[in-house]
């Protein structure tokens, strides 16, 4: 975690704080797609190439404003399952096609989450 106290920067929790990117995710999304260090990762072009520990982006709407994020927990068969707790969400297909909140225009952002932690 790095960035504290300024809750613009970085990615982090602590003295009862934390940074835009920790807990809004809008804001994780464009962390993850610059950061170079600490919690780093790499966006690729399809849910099928994710593994446990890799998260997923969510624009509902197609606005380009994210607002939600998974962690995958499970890969079946090549599909990957997802866990959050906006409404604790557990085994979820990736696409989130059953929730409340998906549209048609829905557009998402697949990140791989680096295993290096500088």
């Amino acid at each position: 975690m790095r960035g504290a106290p300024n809750r613009e920067k970085g990615w982090w929790i602590g003295g009862g704080s934390w940074s835009f990117s920790w807990s809004v995710s809008h804001s994780l999304r464009w962390y993850l797609a610059g950061s170079d260090r600490g919690l780093t990762a790499k966006q690729v072009g399809s849910a099928s190439e994710l593994e446990p520990g890799d998260v997923i982006s969510y624009d509902f709407e197609g606005d380009g404003v994210f607002n939600h994020t998974t962690i995958v927990t499970s890969v079946v068969d090549g599909v990957p399952y997802v866990n959050a707790h906006t409404y604790n969400v557990k085994g979820r297909h990736w696409a989130y096609k059953d929730s409340y909140a998906w549209r048609p225009d829905a557009t998402y952002v697949f990140w791989k989450i680096s295993d290096r932690f500088t």
